[in-house]
């Protein structure tokens, strides 16, 4: 005797599609939201690392940070190509660090919300350095207020990327020397994070995300509280 095989009807099925598409829908946000916060985690923890090596440099330097020079290609120092192609002679910050030993692995510079062919998608904190001093390195000692000093973070002013992610077409690099002397890193209106946030480093070591510069808890300047790029008075 045969049994009785019951195969779906075309309505069943439709309503089994839909429950499946239904809960895709419920799901997909939480989904690219939990991405979207393990990459902001993983760079958080990439500008840790780099603060960690930024205090071993400063160590074994008298308390100056890796100097900011000009632009510059990454891996061109130290080979024929420098000076070259956009290259201006000499190392990056970001080469400094590596050929000091502080922080060998170019991956820590890359930020996983940024394109892979960006290499270097973080800068350097030298606005007081040039603006108030006229220097091109940041001495730790004149940091009067470490938990505020604005030491890293996201890179978002895309002058310094080359296009198409970028707007820099007369050099037409990606810079591995970036740092905010002379123009500003921090671009809020294009945020790294979920298109909200830009995670910034502090002179103490702590990372967290900002949608804006706050007074009460930023700094660019080493001698002043709520010093915003672009408004130190030295008059």
């Amino acid at each position: 005797m045969h049994k009785n095989q019951r195969a779906f009807t075309l309505v069943e099925l439709l309503v089994v599609i839909s429950i499946i598409a239904l809960l895709i829908s419920i799901l997909l946000p939480s989904l690219r939201q939990a991405r979207e916060q393990a990459k902001l985690v993983k760079c958080g923890a990439n500008l840790h690392q780099i603060s960690l090596a930024q205090e071993v440099y400063a160590n074994n330097y008298g308390d100056w940070y890796p100097a900011w020079s000009c632009w510059h290609v990454w891996g061109y120092y130290g080979t024929e190509k420098d000076g070259e192609n956009g290259d201006d002679e000499g190392p990056a910050w970001t080469e400094q660090l590596r050929d000091d030993g502080s922080l060998r692995s170019i991956d820590i510079y890359q930020c996983p919300s940024f394109p892979r062919e960006v290499i270097v998608a973080y800068f350097q904190g030298a606005y007081a350095a040039c603006q108030r001093y006229g220097e091109r390195a940041t001495r730790r000692d004149r940091i009067r207020y470490p938990l505020q000093f604005v030491l890293s973070g996201d890179c978002t002013n895309p002058f310094f990327y080359a296009p198409p992610f970028g707007t820099n077409e007369p050099l037409d690099i990606d810079d591995a020397d970036m740092d905010n002397a002379t123009q500003r890193s921090l671009d809020w209106s294009r945020p790294a994070h979920a298109g909200k946030t830009n995670n910034v480093l502090f002179a103490d070591g702590h990372v967290l995300p900002y949608t804006e510069f706050r007074a009460n808890e930023m700094t660019h300047d080493t001698l002043q509280r709520g010093i915003d790029w672009g408004e130190l008075d030295l008059k």
